[in-house]
């Protein structure tokens, strides 16, 4: 089952330790990890949380095959990244040996991992068919924190729309840039150029494009994420990529995704937002890497002391997130080879990497590496730049 971590609840009333490294100072961040592959994951951003960060962007991630690109959410700042990455979604305007997005996931559909979505769709303007998946309506009810607290809805005619009325209603709002750029320049339908599939499970009158095939709702933990084996929702495609997922626990969002992609030649797994979860054990069994989520709760908890919404806060930090220590004995009983820490809350330049990768190294025996933007990681064979061998 998926939960809330004992140490993160310990933290959030109050009796956790205090944290052995404060960086009053932070040391100089090192230099990106860079790898030469045909195959790789490239950490665009590996900031969490919506407030905008000085030394690192909003969580976001590419899946690198030959020249195309698999996107795993759309976090602040990354289709800049993307950009540094030599990743467009304009084959007209890609880079010699660069990439071209075919494919964009989101794990959720809070703000922080979405914000960049429309700017992948209208900054180079996409030169062909991109997929986008990613969860489908919540429903209703939307618990609050405490449950006895009513909020009234916003926009009550859709008050929990999936990817596909998101994609809709940015387009939407956008529709005068569209139109006049269509009108003005020449340029094709961009709305037309997206096809999204929504995953989850039916409810009510809805049905997702992607059933999960679950009894599930955002109702609370023990409900958003069942037990449950990963599903696959694209098969092997022309360029042998196979994509599954599994739900995670970041009650009350509803779905979250945890994402696997399996290469010719490597795999890699994604928690998404969650609580530690058994369904991320199953999900990333064996995969060359997991990316998994942190937070240090201690240091939020200190952070939001005087807001006035502190409990609530806490609340859902304590409940949806993972401290390290957790994160790597999931990695340790999946059997990864290396653990990735990313979506780092707090995210700027609070603690330094070492600080994260010495909280989970006790309780995993592989690699583990704490990201920092632009980070690449092969999958499968390097390539020698100098002569062009594969090692």
């Amino acid at each position: 089952m998926c939960q809330a971590s004992d140490a993160l609840r310990a933290t959030a009333a109050g009796v956790g330790p205090v944290a052995s490294v404060v960086a009053a100072q932070r040391p100089g961040r090192r230099a990106p990890r860079s790898v030469v592959a045909d195959e790789r994951l490239i950490l665009l951003g590996t900031a969490g949380g919506s407030n905008p960060k000085s030394t690192r962007a909003g969580f976001a991630n590419a899946i690198v095959v030959g020249d195309d690109a698999y996107i795993l959410d759309c976090g602040e700042g990354s289709n800049s990244q993307a950009w540094k990455a030599g990743i467009v979604t304009n084959s007209h305007r890609r880079r010699e040996g660069g990439s071209t997005v075919r494919t964009i996931c989101f794990t959720h559909l809070h703000s922080d991992h979405v914000i960049d979505y429309a700017n992948f769709l209208l900054g180079f303007w996409p030169s062909h068919a991109i997929d986008v998946y990613g969860p489908g309506e919540s429903g209703l009810p939307i618990t609050g924190y405490p449950p006895e607290r009513v909020v009234p809805l916003r926009f009550p005619d859709q008050p929990t729309p999936g990817t596909t009325t998101m994609t809709e209603l940015l387009f939407r709002a956008f529709a005068y840039n569209i139109n006049v750029r269509m009108a003005d320049e020449g340029r094709d339908d961009v709305v037309g150029k997206v096809r999204t599939h929504e995953i989850g499970v039916a409810h009510g009158t809805y049905s997702p494009d992607i059933d999960l095939g679950v009894s599930a709702s955002g109702l609370s933990p023990e409900t958003a994420a069942p037990d449950m084996d990963p599903v696959v929702i694209r098969p092997t495609d022309d360029r042998g990529v196979t994509i599954s997922v599994a739900l995670v626990q970041h009650a009350p969002v509803f779905p979250a995704l945890g994402y696997r992609f399996d290469t010719p030649n490597g795999s890699v797994a994604f928690s998404g937002d969650t609580g530690p979860c058994d369904n991320v054990v199953r999900l990333a069994a064996g995969a060359d890497v997991l990316v998994h989520e942190v937070i240090d709760l201690e240091f939020l908890g200190r952070r939001v002391a005087k807001l006035p919404n502190r409990d609530a806060v806490i609340s859902h930090l304590a409940s949806s997130h993972t401290s390290p220590e957790d994160a790597a004995r999931i990695a340790q009983r999946a059997g990864v080879r290396t653990l990735v820490l990313s979506h780092l809350v707090p995210g700027d330049d609070e603690f330094p990497e070492e600080y994260w990768e010495s909280r989970a190294r006790p309780f995993f025996d592989g690699e583990i590496v704490c990201g920092v933007d632009l980070d690449e990681f092969a999958l499968g064979p390097t390539v020698d730049a100098g002569d062009g061998r594969r090692s």
